[in-house]
Protein backbone atom coordinates (compact mmCIF):
# COMPACT_ATOMS: atom_id res chain seq x y z
CA UNK A 1 0.00 0.00 0.00
CA UNK A 2 1.63 3.02 -1.40
CA UNK A 3 1.84 6.64 0.07
CA UNK A 4 -0.48 7.91 -2.20
CA UNK A 5 -2.89 5.02 -1.79
CA UNK A 6 -2.56 5.28 2.08
CA UNK A 7 -3.91 9.36 1.87
CA UNK A 8 -6.61 8.69 -0.73
CA UNK A 9 -8.23 6.20 2.39
CA UNK A 10 -11.97 7.24 3.22
CA UNK A 11 -12.50 10.21 4.57
CA UNK A 12 -8.19 11.67 5.14
CA UNK A 13 -8.73 13.81 1.81
CA UNK A 14 -11.68 15.56 3.10
CA UNK A 15 -10.39 15.58 6.40
CA UNK A 16 -7.34 17.39 5.20
CA UNK A 17 -9.22 19.63 2.92
CA UNK A 18 -10.55 20.93 5.77
CA UNK A 19 -7.23 21.30 7.78
CA UNK A 20 -6.07 23.97 4.85
CA UNK A 21 -9.60 25.69 5.15
CA UNK A 22 -9.53 26.22 8.82
CA UNK A 23 -5.75 27.46 9.17
CA UNK A 24 -6.55 29.86 7.40
CA UNK A 25 -9.49 30.73 9.33
CA UNK A 26 -7.77 31.33 12.16
CA UNK A 27 -4.38 32.82 11.17
CA UNK A 28 -4.68 36.22 11.44
CA UNK A 29 -5.62 36.43 14.84
CA UNK A 30 -2.87 34.34 15.54
CA UNK A 31 -0.98 37.07 14.42
CA UNK A 32 -2.49 39.62 16.18
CA UNK A 33 -2.21 37.82 19.97
CA UNK A 34 0.97 36.45 21.12
CA UNK A 35 -1.29 34.72 24.18
CA UNK A 36 -3.25 31.94 22.10
CA UNK A 37 -5.41 30.45 25.32
CA UNK A 38 -7.69 31.67 27.78
CA UNK A 39 -7.67 29.73 31.18
CA UNK A 40 -8.00 25.49 31.16
CA UNK A 41 -11.50 24.94 31.57
CA UNK A 42 -13.28 22.00 32.31
CA UNK A 43 -16.70 20.58 30.67
CA UNK A 44 -18.47 18.04 33.24
CA UNK A 45 -20.79 15.78 31.13
CA UNK A 46 -22.92 13.07 32.06
CA UNK A 47 -21.40 9.42 32.30
CA UNK A 48 -21.98 6.71 29.75
CA UNK A 49 -22.82 2.92 30.63
CA UNK A 50 -20.42 1.46 33.11
CA UNK A 51 -18.86 4.96 33.33
CA UNK A 52 -18.67 6.94 36.59
CA UNK A 53 -17.04 10.22 35.83
CA UNK A 54 -17.08 11.88 31.95
CA UNK A 55 -15.32 15.41 32.78
CA UNK A 56 -13.24 16.93 30.18
CA UNK A 57 -10.22 19.99 30.43
CA UNK A 58 -9.67 21.91 27.62
CA UNK A 59 -8.39 25.40 26.03
CA UNK A 60 -9.17 26.77 23.06
CA UNK A 61 -7.29 28.93 20.56
CA UNK A 62 -7.93 32.23 19.49
CA UNK A 63 -9.41 31.62 15.95
CA UNK A 64 -10.80 28.44 14.43
CA UNK A 65 -8.92 25.11 15.39
CA UNK A 66 -7.92 23.18 12.35
CA UNK A 67 -8.63 20.15 14.40
CA UNK A 68 -8.41 18.86 18.21
CA UNK A 69 -5.50 17.52 19.87
CA UNK A 70 -7.28 14.78 22.91
CA UNK A 71 -4.32 13.66 25.65
CA UNK A 72 -5.54 10.60 27.86
CA UNK A 73 -4.14 9.36 31.08
CA UNK A 74 -3.41 6.29 33.25
CA UNK A 75 -6.20 4.56 34.67
CA UNK A 76 -9.06 6.51 35.66
CA UNK A 77 -6.43 9.61 35.33
CA UNK A 78 -7.40 13.47 34.91
CA UNK A 79 -5.83 14.86 32.07
CA UNK A 80 -5.78 18.07 32.96
CA UNK A 81 -2.33 17.79 34.03
CA UNK A 82 -1.38 16.97 30.59
CA UNK A 83 -3.25 19.76 29.27
CA UNK A 84 -1.42 21.79 31.41
CA UNK A 85 2.07 21.01 29.86
CA UNK A 86 3.82 23.74 28.55
CA UNK A 87 4.87 21.89 25.55
CA UNK A 88 1.55 20.23 24.62
CA UNK A 89 0.04 23.79 24.66
CA UNK A 90 3.35 25.92 22.40
CA UNK A 91 2.41 22.70 20.03
CA UNK A 92 -1.23 23.23 20.16
CA UNK A 93 -0.80 26.95 19.64
CA UNK A 94 1.75 26.74 16.61
CA UNK A 95 -0.45 24.08 15.01
CA UNK A 96 -3.76 25.65 15.96
CA UNK A 97 -5.35 23.24 17.30
CA UNK A 98 -8.39 22.60 20.55
CA UNK A 99 -6.44 20.98 23.44
CA UNK A 100 -8.50 18.46 25.54
CA UNK A 101 -7.63 16.19 28.51
CA UNK A 102 -9.86 13.28 29.31
CA UNK A 103 -10.94 12.49 33.26
CA UNK A 104 -13.05 9.29 32.60
CA UNK A 105 -13.72 6.96 35.69
CA UNK A 106 -14.95 3.33 35.76
CA UNK A 107 -14.97 0.88 38.72
CA UNK A 108 -11.57 -0.71 38.65
CA UNK A 109 -12.92 -4.12 38.66
CA UNK A 110 -14.43 -3.54 35.17
CA UNK A 111 -11.72 -1.86 33.96
CA UNK A 112 -9.21 -5.35 34.73
CA UNK A 113 -11.06 -6.82 32.57
CA UNK A 114 -10.76 -4.17 29.91
CA UNK A 115 -14.35 -3.11 30.23
CA UNK A 116 -15.99 0.54 31.53
CA UNK A 117 -14.89 3.65 29.68
CA UNK A 118 -11.92 1.70 27.67
CA UNK A 119 -14.83 0.49 25.48
CA UNK A 120 -15.26 3.55 23.24
CA UNK A 121 -17.88 1.46 21.19
CA UNK A 122 -20.41 1.08 24.32
CA UNK A 123 -20.37 5.01 25.25
CA UNK A 124 -17.74 6.51 26.29
CA UNK A 125 -16.41 7.65 22.21
CA UNK A 126 -19.63 9.43 22.05
CA UNK A 127 -19.40 11.18 25.05
CA UNK A 128 -16.49 12.40 23.86
CA UNK A 129 -17.29 13.20 20.57
CA UNK A 130 -20.42 15.07 22.08
CA UNK A 131 -17.76 17.42 24.19
CA UNK A 132 -15.53 18.66 21.08
CA UNK A 133 -19.25 19.34 19.79
CA UNK A 134 -20.07 21.54 23.28
CA UNK A 135 -16.86 23.12 23.38
CA UNK A 136 -15.39 23.86 19.71
CA UNK A 137 -19.07 24.62 18.33
CA UNK A 138 -18.34 21.64 15.69
CA UNK A 139 -17.03 18.56 14.64
CA UNK A 140 -13.04 18.33 14.31
CA UNK A 141 -10.63 15.94 12.84
CA UNK A 142 -9.03 14.58 16.07
CA UNK A 143 -5.41 13.67 16.65
CA UNK A 144 -5.17 11.47 19.89
CA UNK A 145 -2.73 10.47 22.58
CA UNK A 146 -3.30 7.94 25.64
CA UNK A 147 -0.92 6.19 27.70
CA UNK A 148 -1.40 2.87 29.82
CA UNK A 149 -5.28 3.07 30.33
CA UNK A 150 -5.94 6.12 28.03
CA UNK A 151 -3.58 4.05 25.47
CA UNK A 152 -6.64 1.10 25.67
CA UNK A 153 -8.99 3.69 25.44
CA UNK A 154 -7.26 5.46 22.24
CA UNK A 155 -6.98 2.20 20.39
CA UNK A 156 -10.65 1.03 20.61
CA UNK A 157 -12.04 4.52 19.70
CA UNK A 158 -9.90 4.60 16.90
CA UNK A 159 -10.90 1.21 15.80
CA UNK A 160 -14.92 2.71 16.86
CA UNK A 161 -14.45 6.16 14.71
CA UNK A 162 -11.90 5.58 12.53
CA UNK A 163 -13.27 8.36 9.92
CA UNK A 164 -12.61 11.03 12.50
CA UNK A 165 -9.08 9.81 13.24
CA UNK A 166 -5.87 11.94 11.70
CA UNK A 167 -3.40 10.35 13.74
CA UNK A 168 -2.80 8.66 17.30
CA UNK A 169 -0.79 7.32 19.70
CA UNK A 170 -0.67 4.26 22.38
CA UNK A 171 1.93 3.90 24.92
CA UNK A 172 1.72 1.10 27.58
CA UNK A 173 -0.90 -0.44 26.47
CA UNK A 174 -0.16 -4.11 26.51
CA UNK A 175 -2.92 -7.07 25.56
CA UNK A 176 -5.62 -6.01 23.41
CA UNK A 177 -8.21 -6.34 21.15
CA UNK A 178 -7.57 -7.80 17.95
CA UNK A 179 -7.42 -4.98 15.36
CA UNK A 180 -9.55 -5.68 12.30
CA UNK A 181 -9.63 -4.29 8.32
CA UNK A 182 -11.89 -1.50 8.11
CA UNK A 183 -12.63 1.48 5.60
CA UNK A 184 -10.28 4.18 6.89
CA UNK A 185 -6.99 2.82 8.66
CA UNK A 186 -5.52 6.21 10.00
CA UNK A 187 -1.81 6.19 10.52
CA UNK A 188 -0.53 6.04 14.29
CA UNK A 189 2.07 4.82 16.88
CA UNK A 190 2.28 2.03 18.92
CA UNK A 191 5.03 2.68 21.71
CA UNK A 192 6.15 0.61 24.63
CA UNK A 193 8.76 0.95 27.64
CA UNK A 194 11.76 -1.52 26.79
CA UNK A 195 11.71 -2.55 30.29
CA UNK A 196 7.77 -2.67 30.28
CA UNK A 197 5.82 -5.97 31.09
CA UNK A 198 3.14 -4.77 28.54
CA UNK A 199 5.85 -4.83 25.54
CA UNK A 200 4.78 -8.24 24.49
CA UNK A 201 1.52 -7.23 24.30
CA UNK A 202 1.77 -4.35 22.76
CA UNK A 203 3.94 -5.60 20.24
CA UNK A 204 1.43 -8.27 18.97
CA UNK A 205 -1.47 -5.84 18.94
CA UNK A 206 0.93 -3.61 16.53
CA UNK A 207 1.69 -7.09 14.45
CA UNK A 208 -1.63 -7.69 14.03
CA UNK A 209 -2.13 -4.09 12.62
CA UNK A 210 0.13 -4.47 10.01
CA UNK A 211 -0.57 -7.62 8.84
CA UNK A 212 -4.25 -5.58 8.16
CA UNK A 213 -2.22 -3.32 6.19
CA UNK A 214 -2.73 -0.56 8.24
CA UNK A 215 -0.02 2.08 8.44
CA UNK A 216 1.53 1.66 12.12
CA UNK A 217 5.03 2.51 13.30
CA UNK A 218 6.14 0.84 16.29
CA UNK A 219 8.70 2.43 19.23
CA UNK A 220 10.33 0.43 21.60
CA UNK A 221 11.54 3.24 24.25
CA UNK A 222 15.00 2.57 25.72
CA UNK A 223 15.45 1.69 29.18
CA UNK A 224 12.08 2.72 29.88
CA UNK A 225 9.47 1.24 31.92
CA UNK A 226 5.40 1.62 32.16
CA UNK A 227 6.17 5.30 31.90
CA UNK A 228 5.44 8.27 29.72
CA UNK A 229 8.89 9.56 28.03
CA UNK A 230 9.84 13.19 26.95
CA UNK A 231 11.93 11.90 23.69
CA UNK A 232 8.21 9.98 22.69
CA UNK A 233 6.47 12.84 23.59
CA UNK A 234 8.45 15.03 21.26
CA UNK A 235 8.50 13.29 18.51
CA UNK A 236 4.78 12.32 18.89
CA UNK A 237 4.34 15.83 18.33
CA UNK A 238 7.11 15.75 15.23
CA UNK A 239 5.12 12.98 13.86
CA UNK A 240 1.30 14.60 14.31
CA UNK A 241 2.77 17.69 12.59
CA UNK A 242 4.02 15.74 9.71
CA UNK A 243 0.10 14.22 9.32
CA UNK A 244 -1.09 18.20 9.66
CA UNK A 245 1.10 19.26 7.25
CA UNK A 246 1.68 16.48 4.55
CA UNK A 247 -1.33 15.69 3.29
CA UNK A 248 -0.23 14.63 -0.45
CA UNK A 249 1.96 11.83 1.25
CA UNK A 250 6.15 12.13 1.42
CA UNK A 251 5.58 9.13 4.00
CA UNK A 252 8.87 6.07 3.74
CA UNK A 253 8.58 2.59 5.01
CA UNK A 254 10.87 1.22 7.74
CA UNK A 255 12.21 -1.98 8.95
CA UNK A 256 11.58 -1.64 12.78
CA UNK A 257 14.06 -4.45 13.34
CA UNK A 258 16.97 -2.84 11.63
CA UNK A 259 15.78 0.58 11.81
CA UNK A 260 16.91 1.41 7.83
CA UNK A 261 13.94 3.08 5.41
CA UNK A 262 13.26 -0.33 2.99
CA UNK A 263 10.65 -0.33 -0.38
CA UNK A 264 7.06 0.16 -0.62
CA UNK A 265 7.54 -3.96 -1.82
CA UNK A 266 9.85 -4.86 0.94
CA UNK A 267 7.03 -3.46 3.55
CA UNK A 268 4.20 -5.39 1.99
CA UNK A 269 6.59 -8.93 1.76
CA UNK A 270 6.92 -8.71 5.77
CA UNK A 271 4.48 -6.37 7.08
CA UNK A 272 5.29 -7.20 10.49
CA UNK A 273 8.78 -5.98 10.71
CA UNK A 274 7.72 -2.97 9.03
CA UNK A 275 6.75 0.54 9.75
CA UNK A 276 5.05 3.60 8.30
CA UNK A 277 6.33 7.47 8.88
CA UNK A 278 4.56 10.09 7.26
CA UNK A 279 7.40 12.22 6.71
CA UNK A 280 11.04 11.18 5.06
CA UNK A 281 12.95 13.78 7.45
CA UNK A 282 11.19 11.51 10.60
CA UNK A 283 13.55 8.95 10.14
CA UNK A 284 16.73 10.29 12.14
CA UNK A 285 14.25 11.06 14.98
CA UNK A 286 12.31 7.97 15.19
CA UNK A 287 15.98 6.21 14.85
CA UNK A 288 17.16 8.10 18.23
CA UNK A 289 15.10 5.08 19.59
CA UNK A 290 17.94 2.48 19.21
CA UNK A 291 18.96 1.15 22.15
CA UNK A 292 22.63 1.36 21.96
Amino acid sequence: MGEAKLMASAGWQHKMRNLRFNRWGGILLCFVCSSAYAEIGTLVTKPATDMERADVSYLKPLGIPKAVLILCPGCNGDGKGMVQQREWQDFANREHLGLMGIHFESPGDLLDMCQGYYQASKGSGKVLLKSIRSIYGRELPILIYGFSGGAHFTTRFIAWSPDRILGWCALGAGVLDQPVPARSNPPGIMACGENDSRLGGALVFFKQGRAAQKPWLWIEVPKTGHATSTNLDNFIRSYFKSLLHHASGTGAWVDIDLMKEISREEAQRTPSLSGWLPDRDLFKSWEQFRDN
